[in-house]
């Protein structure tokens, strides 16, 4: 169950050097604005991901005047992560001291589910987004997955380059056909189990946080429903070869999410999307959970943003039911402690210019709570 107990970080962002004891429950991290409150929660992502959730570039994450941002956690379960990132562009991610092979190793000892602003583009967004938030699910779920995905990817790759060039013979295209189609399939087959698991644990959530939208999920598997995707790719080969990329498979795959009957897009306001975007992945959290014995860790930052103090109340309560750890940002304190007030796992930290000090619940704080 992996919970954070200390984390040590230098050199990232505005952040003066620390080093903290978390709670394995709520950790509130409040401050104003460009304080350093999400660069906090970066450090934590940057363990579980091996990249920002704020900026593809690599120097920004480094403080102006230093060579490199260094990050080290240590685990309830004895493990030890680091990160490491330099000026020069080198990037070093370990387990136990030992370097990992790829992302997925990270991703699998500590998962993290982030809430913040972009979050919403699982409901506003393209495709893309829904996949990944789908394909986070089944990674976590189903160990085959990312395997029969990456060979995926790499047998689609190989037919677009193919179809990319002039004077291409349907014998050279045919074998990278073959082989994206087969693992196209066991994409499809773990997705489709997944979100047949995943409603009824999402229903759940609904009923508590969104009980009269009406929100559904339907999963489409990216080509036609009754046809094989070999015959589909058959039949739009000179299409393909026309635009130079596979127009059908599971790269096209989407997660359609209504609302009554209509894209739930076009119906929620901001605060009922912020509602079943946290049930979205509190129910994933859940299933899990349920999977594997394992537990999530949770990034949020400003959930009191467009969230009356109710809805805060109901998601903070079924935060701390799930038994998860959660690292929570918010300008207003007052805000996050009454909306936490029975919660018995708890540690505030307050960040002012990029300095972090770790703060108890004082008698003044604690009247705060009633």
């Amino acid at each position: 169950m992996p919970k954070i107990i200390t984390l040590k970080l230098s050199g990232l962002r505005n952040l003066d050097s620390a080093k903290l004891e978390f709670s394995p429950g709520f950790n509130l991290i409040y401050g104003e604005n460009g304080s350093g409150k999400t660069s906090l929660l970066e450090a934590v992502y940057l363990l579980g991901r091996a990249k920002s959730f704020r900026s593809s570039s690599r120097a920004p994450l480094i403080q102006l005047g230093l060579d490199e941002c260094v990050i080290h956690a240590d685990l309830d379960d004895k493990t030890g992560i680091g990160f490491s990132r330099s000026t020069g562009g080198e990037q070093h991610a370990k387990i136990n001291a030992n370097k990992i092979k790829n992302q997925a190793e990270l991703a699998a000892r500590l998962p993290i589910q982030l809430l913040n602003s972009d979050t919403f583009k699982i409901i506003e967004g393209g495709p893309g987004v829904r996949r990944s938030f789908l394909d986070w699910g089944v990674f976590h779920v189903e160990h085959q997955f990312i395997q029969s995905w990456q060979q995926m990817q790499r047998a689609l790759s190989n037919r677009n380059s193919l179809l990319k060039e002039k004077n291409i013979s349907l014998d050279q295209i045919a074998p990278w056909t073959l082989e994206f189609c087969r693992h196209a399939e066991e994409v499809h087959v773990f997705r489709q189990a997944y979100v047949e698991s995943l409603l009824p644990v999402l229903q759940q959530a609904l009923n508590l946080l969104l009980p009269e939208a009406g929100i559904d999920l339907v999963y489409e598997k990216g080509w036609d429903e009754e046809s094989a995707l070999g015959k589909v790719l058959e039949e739009r080969l000179d299409q393909d070869r026309r635009y130079g990329h596979t127009s059908y498979g599971p790269h096209r795959a989407d997660l359609k999410i209504s609302s009554r009957g209509s894209p739930a897009a076009e119906l929620l306001s901001r605060g009922q999307e912020k509602l079943l975007v946290l049930a979205l992945k509190l129910s994933q959290a859940e299933l899990y959970t349920e999977e594997t014995g394992r537990k999530c860790l949770f990034l949020i930052d400003d959930l009191p943003a467009e969230l009356d103090a109710s809805n805060r109340a109901k998601i903070l309560s079924l935060l701390e039911q799930s038994g998860e750890q959660v690292f929570v940002t918010g300008i207003e304190l007052n805000q996050l402690l009454k909306a936490l007030k029975n919660c018995k796992e708890m540690r505030l930290f307050h960040v002012k210019h990029g300095k972090i000090t770790p703060e108890n619940i004082t008698a003044d704080i604690a009247s705060d709570k009633g």
